[in-house]
């Protein structure tokens, strides 16, 4: 089964409960914070912060999943278009679009893929609604994505001369335990999510279930939907530049968020660390990253 498939099917099952518990409020908060807090460190201008020069700014949001990235930027964007592998989470982007009065012109997902190398430039994707966007991001995404440099290019291609890529993700080393009040437990820094991806001996027919399952569920069929969509947990800083610098993006930089967020994710109790990273699509096919 391919990595495609094994995330649509992960995703689909969660849906429902992927940021219902009450600690992804607190995560959805600090990510929305720190980003706002530095919209120069982006690079590009946005609408509605004194510029009345902008009059348009175009989003992207790649594996949209519920909206985290478009709740982020909508203040600062007049137009939003979201692509997830998962129908159910489209759904969910969707609906919550509806509920906050924002019609499908403005904010509106569909089911897709950009990262088929089968199939690069998809028929539903060529039309000029899905190009030239000021703003792709990607959130808490690249942990499953086979190819990251791939992937990058892909959506590099997807922005204007000038336009940016923003990322999240878990950095490499920066979780910690905590314990049952979730306090975090000193001396425990290291890698305590996913350790292990296999992609080998999967039920070629396990596509047809549809079981819902709840994100804090600890049984072996949903550890094991879970483990199979992640390919890498997490990331060191040095690699998110280099894969970003290889997939041809200039002014690449990368930052750790200062506060840490805490988790309850399929029985784990963690504080995790995350970084940001952004590149440029260069304005011309001679502009060099100077990384």
């Amino acid at each position: 089964m391919s990595t495609a498939e094994l995330n649509r099917k992960y995703f689909d099952a969660v849906s429902d409960s992927y940021d219902a518990k009450p600690w992804w409020t607190t995560v959805n908060n600090q990510i929305s914070d720190t980003l706002r807090s530095d919209l120069p460190w982006l690079g590009i201008p946005f609408a509605n912060t004194g510029n009345a020069n902008v009059q348009h700014v175009r989003l992207l949001d790649y594996a949209c999943g519920t909206g985290l990235m478009t709740r982020v930027f909508e203040p600062f964007v007049t137009q939003t278009r979201g692509i997830d592998i998962s129908p159910n989470m489209v759904s969910s982007f969707n609906a919550r679009g509806a509920s906050a009065n924002f019609s499908p012109e403005t904010v509106h997902a569909v089911v897709g893929d950009l990262f088929n190398k089968t199939d690069p430039s998809p028929a539903a994707f060529s039309v000029p609604e899905w190009h030239n966007f000021d703003i792709v991001t990607v959130g808490f995404g690249f942990h499953h994505f086979e190819d990251v440099v791939f992937a990058a290019s892909q959506l590099k291609k997807r922005l204007r001369p000038g336009g940016v890529l923003v990322i999240n993700d878990f950095v490499d080393g920066g979780d910690w335990l905590a314990d049952e009040e979730g306090k975090l437990i000193e001396e425990s820094r290291g890698n305590h999510a996913v350790h292990k991806h296999d992609h080998e001996h999967h039920d070629q027919h396990a596509h047809t279930d549809e079981k819902k399952h709840d994100i804090g569920e600890t049984n072996p069929e949903f550890l094991k939907k879970m483990t199979d969509s992640i390919v890498v947990p997490h990331f060191s800083l040095n690699s998110v530049r280099n894969f970003l610098t290889e997939a041809g993006f200039v002014d690449v930089d990368v930052k750790t968020m200062e506060e840490r967020v805490y988790i309850e994710f399929a029985g784990k109790k963690l504080w995790r660390t995350v970084f940001f990273g952004k590149g440029k699509r260069p304005l011309n096919d001679d502009e060099k990253s100077e990384l």
